[in-house]
């Protein structure tokens, strides 16, 4: 428990200076706050895909420093991101009545948030009271949209980009995480298929 904790800190803590430091460099207001959400969005899916894709990729490749840890990856993450759900909430309040989403992708986000953390509090014992497939179902559920959020985030820039994102600092920012979000299953897939016969 000791150990989750401190992931949980250091994650939090690491998300909390690249925003401050962002928004030291860029300034506290809309473009400032925007480069922050999107440093921090990569901070908080390095933690997430290290929980989804960690163990499967132990399994295909030898990393076992990484197998058996998707809990404390997915704390990890879920602490991570309450500082990019605190950025949100400033740009809100500095865009209002403006919504930073359109309603639609509004609630489409708010999904993924409530399985961030529904995943998260579950994971605090609660999962352990619950029917073993009834906690996998959730957990397959709540991880796979979660990737999706994220796969969305990072594809519809590169398929899709602006005139303006027309340079190659745009597609480097945003192709990497795009192929990560990508080959998440498909590596978890993968490891699927390895697992010997019960």
């Amino acid at each position: 428990m000791r150990n989750t904790v401190a992931w949980m800190g250091a994650a939090f803590g690491i998300a909390l200076v690249l925003a401050a430091l962002i928004l030291v460099l860029a300034g506290t207001g809309n473009p400032g706050i925007r480069l922050a959400l999107e440093w921090t969005a990569r901070w908080s899916f390095v933690l997430f895909w290290l929980a989804y894709a960690g163990t499967a990729t132990a399994r295909l490749f030898g990393l076992q420093a990484l197998a058996g840890r998707g809990r404390e990856f997915g704390l990890a993450f879920a602490s991570a991101h309450l500082v990019h759900v605190a950025l949100v909430i400033w740009l809100s309040r500095i865009l209002a009545p403006r919504p930073v989403l359109p309603p639609g992708l509004f609630v489409f986000f708010a999904v993924g948030l409530f399985f961030i953390y529904l995943l998260a509090g579950l994971s605090f014992g609660a999962a352990k009271t619950l029917n073993p497939t009834l906690w996998r179902s959730i957990r397959l559920v709540g991880m796979n949209y979660i990737l999706i959020a994220f796969g969305r985030d990072f594809v519809m820039p590169v398929i899709h980009p602006k005139p303006s994102q027309y340079n190659l600092g745009h597609f480097l920012f945003y192709v990497p995480f795009m192929l990560a979000s990508l080959a998440a299953p498909l590596l978890a897939a993968a490891a699927e298929l390895r697992k010997p016969a019960a």
